[in-house]
């Protein structure tokens, strides 16, 4: 029996080598990718932050009364929502198309009624390419750090016109200082980075 044995394992071992030494021989089939992303978004990091103080000093009891009138509530914020597309070159470098957004809006309020009487808004808008590193890529899980710098847009209304916004341009992109991908075609990704895709993201996509 143990005569037997020894060389069915032996011829065993040799075929799952030579099986996993001729796959190693196949050229690399690059991928295209299809990524949504959530990511959290530090307004106040990477904005000047805009708020409702009031400035107080060299002003008249009238003015000042008046002020009192209104209150503002909670500050909500979309976070950083993107969609990219992706083009693999080698098993190790890609490059990537990139579309950003992010929002916030702030309610202003008569203090009486809690009607709204103003509406702050700001949207950020982010076009950019960007390349990737793939340091280990396996068929159900990659390892990446990526980088990107592209065209950025703010659009801001703040407490004049309800119609009135002011636009400012300036530098997108996103540096990813560490991600996992997991799965075949269908995956999921987390991502630590910094910039207009968010500093802690998650993401879903498509690989074809």
């Amino acid at each position: 029996m143990k005569k037997t044995l020894l060389p069915a394992i032996c011829c065993l071992l040799l075929f799952s080598v030579t099986a996993v030494q001729a796959r190693s021989r196949e050229p690399y089939k690059p991928k295209h990718e299809l990524t949504v992303r959530w990511g959290l978004y530090d307004s106040e990091v990477f904005d000047s932050n805009w708020n409702w103080d009031w400035e107080w000093s060299d002003e008249s009891p009238l003015e000042r009364y008046n002020k009192g009138r209104y209150y503002c509530d909670d500050k909500l914020y979309t976070q950083a929502v993107s969609l990219s597309y992706t083009h693999e070159i080698k098993r190790w470098l890609a490059m990537s198309l990139n579309f950003s957004y992010s929002g916030v809006s702030q309610n202003e309020r008569l203090t009486e009624s809690d009607l709204i009487v103003n509406t702050y808004r700001k949207h950020r808008f982010a076009v950019f390419p960007s390349v990737k590193f793939t340091y280990f890529n396996r068929p159900m899980i990659r390892l990446y750090s990526a980088a990107g710098f592209g065209f950025g847009l703010k659009r801001e209304k703040g407490s004049g016109s309800s119609n009135y916004y002011t636009n400012e341009t300036r530098v997108g992109g996103q540096l990813t200082f560490f991600g996992v991908s997991v799965g075949k075609d269908l995956f999921a990704s987390w991502e630590i980075g910094y910039g207009s895709m968010g500093f802690l993201t998650i993401c879903g996509g498509y690989r074809f």
